[in-house]
């Protein structure tokens, strides 16, 4: 790694050469994917695609067998069925293949047979030094190599601070819109499966020493690993790097499900792991939306260490609810200074309005020259009684927008933060792109933009007690 520590799963996410097994030549074929991808993407390692019926696939040469292929391989990636997988581990061995990922599902997650040939195939690589991902598991990937292993056809990569662990492909069919529609600007990602040898403690103990990961976010539904060295490494990685853990597998029909098809069992009442993950610090989604949501605003927004908000909202109804979410979450609204209620009056309708929260709409209708969210940002981004902004944007003309993209980065190089919401994310798609852009998060609606935002005063005030 660049800060001189090396990691053995460095390997997987950064291969200078890779076999593919199972490459299927049918574009319809989720296999198909796994070659073209790197090809489209232009992945700079070597790439070898080994298919016995195909002499071309992806527009490079295809091989037969591991063993016909003339180069070094450093990570084989194995699609193929399960029977078939422990033949193509004992090709690894032969060619001194470094380190494989099992994509391949069909084993503990499906009973004592499953489980008796996922026994065998770890007895193999231990007995020969080869570390593995998998079995059942989509993984790695490596944004700033252009590095992805997917089912999926992946159209582009945004390359960003915010690395995944997740122990299921649940990710994989939303790969597209995490960097289209969701903005999210991924770093690296690792899909564990049924982590019969690489565990959510390698994966942790390589994203925390990973210079290029800011943020962490884990979907889990077990410890495989040590248990006691799992919390000790999220104590001591929350001290740095955010951490953002979704559990599944809460209730008893939630375990005996993540049991069907990852093997998973769980080690201890969610109650327990509750606790211990807000002992060290973590910070816990409660589904899989928020789990994003979360992501993101990590990704995008420094930790928030005081809690004045200012709110602005499109009606006065909003208004009642987005100050309610922010109190319920830990806000205090701030009491603006007499200077800046002053000037906020400059674009009130021609009676008193609240301040805080502004109805914009309202404001809206008597002063149509202006953008009206932009001038609440311009005003209140030097009240020192101000922390932090949530406010709902919307499309309107293209100068407007502009102008609130001007603004809201002016918040944020001024160390102040700034969450927002739209009404419609599909008709608003445009204003969120370019909103987003400029690394202003934006939610579906005013109580994930406070949530997520409460998020970052959270984890810097537990930190801040913590240390």
């Amino acid at each position: 790694m660049s800060n001189g520590e090396y990691h053995f799963l460095d390997l997987f996410f950064n291969p200078g050469s890779l076999a593919i097994v199972g490459v299927s030549r049918n574009p319809s074929s989720p296999n198909f994917h796994l070659v073209s991808n790197l090809v489209k993407l232009k992945f700079p390692g070597k790439i070898y695609p080994v298919n016995p019926n195909a002499e071309k696939l992806a527009g490079l040469k295809a091989y037969p067998d591991l063993k016909s292929i003339e180069g070094d391989i450093d990570l084989a990636i194995i699609s193929v069925p399960a029977n078939q997988v422990p033949d193509i581990v004992r090709d690894c061995i032969a060619k001194r293949v470094k380190a494989v990922s099992i994509i391949t599902g069909g084993f503990s997650e499906t009973g004592d047979n499953g489980k008796g040939l996922q026994g065998e195939i770890l007895n193999l690589l231990r007995e020969n030094g080869i570390r593995a991902i998998g079995p059942n598991a989509l993984s790695p990937v490596n944004t700033a190599n252009n590095f992805v292993i997917s089912f999926s056809s992946v159209e582009r990569m945004t390359c960003g601070t915010l690395s995944f662990i997740f122990q299921s492909g649940l990710y994989d069919p939303m790969l597209n819109w995490f960097f289209s529609d969701r903005n999210l600007n991924m770093c690296k990602l690792i899909d564990l499966g049924n982590k019969m040898d690489i565990s959510e403690v390698d994966a942790l103990e390589y994203l925390a020493q990973d210079p290029a990961t800011k943020v962490i976010a884990m979907h889990l539904e077990s410890i495989a690993g040590d248990a006691r060295k799992f919390m000790r490494l999220l104590k001591d990685t929350t001290k740095e790097k955010p951490v953002i853990v979704l559990k599944s597998g809460r209730t008893a029909a939630g375990a005996k499900a993540a049991s069907s098809h990852t093997g998973a069992i769980i080690k201890s009442s969610d109650a327990v792991f509750d606790v211990a993950l807000k002992q060290s610090g973590v910070i816990r989604a409660q589904g899989l939306d928020e789990f994003f949501d979360l992501a993101k605003i990590f990704e995008y927004l420094s930790p928030l260490k005081n809690n004045r908000i200012a709110i602005a909202t499109g009606s006065g109804g909003e208004g009642v609810i987005t100050t309610d979410c922010s109190q319920l979450n830990g806000f205090t609204l701030a009491e603006l200074n007499p200077e800046t209620r002053s000037k906020l009056r400059s674009i009130y309708p021609p009676w008193d309005i609240p301040s805080n929260p502004l109805d914009t709409g309202v404001c809206g209708q008597f002063n149509k020259e202006i953008d009206v969210n932009s001038a609440f940002l311009d005003i209140l981004v030097d009240d020192p009684n101000v922390d932090c902004f949530v406010m709902r944007v919307s499309g309107g003309s293209r100068t407007g927008q502009n102008q609130f993209v001007k603004s809201s980065s002016e918040v944020i190089k001024k160390g102040k933060h700034i969450a927002t919401w739209v009404i419609d994310p599909v008709k608003e798609r445009a204003v969120i792109e370019q909103v987003e852009s400029n690394r202003v998060p934006v939610y579906p609606s005013p109580e994930r933009a406070v949530r997520a935002l409460a998020a970052l005063y959270q984890y810097h005030n537990n930190k801040a007690t913590r240390i």
